[in-house]
């Protein structure tokens, strides 16, 4: 019995471990510097908690979309459709209009790609 505990101590611990190895710096690192730029560029319309309830939302014309529910959507790609939003490229259904503005020119790429790493990092 003492053989089996000391073993399974010894997986569990190695699984610890090798999770804490695959921890990676520079992603948390874009992670935290991209909620820093989305409470500055993305949350007045999307809201601080990216659910699409941000201040300026009763002066808009249409709803912001919850960004915490990407995901769902279908679409695996999270960062795919922040890049496309941004750029005013993402796929609106026909009839419809482009909900969010054009915004490339006025945000870096690096900036964009962490926004996107953030939105990846809290979705539902």
């Amino acid at each position: 019995m003492k053989k089996k505990v000391t073993l399974f101590f010894m997986i569990v611990t190695g699984l610890l471990g090798y999770d804490l190895a695959l921890a990676d710096p520079a992603q948390d690192e874009a992670i935290r510097k991209g909620h820093e730029h989305f409470k500055i560029f993305c949350s007045n319309c999307h809201g601080v908690n990216a659910d699409g309830n941000g201040r300026l939302v009763a002066s808009l014309n249409i709803m912001a979309s919850d960004l915490t529910a990407l995901k769902q959507t279908g679409d695996v790609c999270v960062a795919e459709r922040v890049l496309r939003a941004v750029a005013g490229m993402h796929h609106v259904p026909a009839g419809q209009e482009q909900k969010m503005p054009n915004f490339s020119a006025d945000i870096e790429s690096i900036t964009t790609y962490e926004i996107s790493q953030y939105l990846k990092s809290i979705q539902k």
